[in-house]
């Protein structure tokens, strides 16, 4: 007999804890859109040669900031006859930004047809998202977003959706998938959104990082 009345107590446990679960889980999926579907990017810019030659200087390290004018190297341009004297030229940043990857070497031969570095402006990062169709109906521009980033488990950023995306994923893909069998898997299909953050509560943010996101509805 005891051990019926301690068998059916640890059931009542479970079952009012597995009531409140469902509850707790119904009310955060009613109030809010959830995905782990989304990274920290930044608009990436390709910095080229101004002409073909020899990378006789560059200024910038991996990690440095630059503004938009600045002589980011210099380019020493073959001399097109064996008589006219070499000619310099400087790499002009763009924009404002900082230097994400540096492929070039000091006195290497380099082309304005191949990038020497990858650069990015680190204050302008931005959230891109992954939603679900059957979810999109529900984000609205100017929802408020609740972030937390995997590299800071402590930290939760705010923001809120600046841009619903105007096509799935899919057909953006270069290689769209095809039907040659004649059977249909419906397949859920992904839009992107852009969510803006609010600030980066003094956390260092790089493109990438994966994000787990909280949309309000």
């Amino acid at each position: 007999m005891k051990k019926k009345v301690i068998l059916l107590t640890v059931l009542v446990l479970i079952l009012l804890g597995g009531g409140a679960g469902g509850t707790y889980y119904y009310a955060i999926a009613s109030k809010y859109i959830s995905t782990e579907d989304a990274r920290i990017q930044g608009d990436l810019r390709a910095i080229y040669p101004p002409g073909a030659g020899k990378l006789i200087e560059w200024n910038y390290k991996e990690g440095d900031s630059f503004k938009k004018g600045d002589v980011l190297g210099i380019v020493e341009t073959v001399p097109a006859h064996g008589n006219t004297p070499a000619q310099t030229q400087d790499i002009i940043a763009p924009e404002e930004g900082t230097i994400l990857q540096f492929n070039g070497i000091q006195d290497q031969m380099v082309s304005s047809s191949s990038a020497i570095a990858m650069s990015a402006n680190l204050d302008q990062l931005y959230i891109s998202a992954n939603l679900q169709e059957t979810e999109i109906a529900d984000a609205k521009v100017g929802n408020p977003v609740t972030i937390t980033v995997d590299a800071y488990p402590g930290a939760v950023l705010t923001g809120h959706v600046e841009r619903l995306g105007l096509g799935t994923n899919a057909s953006f893909s270069l290689l769209p998938s095809s039907n040659a069998s004649g059977n249909f898997t419906k397949v859920i299909q992904r839009i992107p959104v852009r969510i803006a953050l609010d600030s980066y509560q003094g956390q260092r943010l790089v493109p990438g990082l994966n994000v787990t996101v909280k949309i309000e509805k």
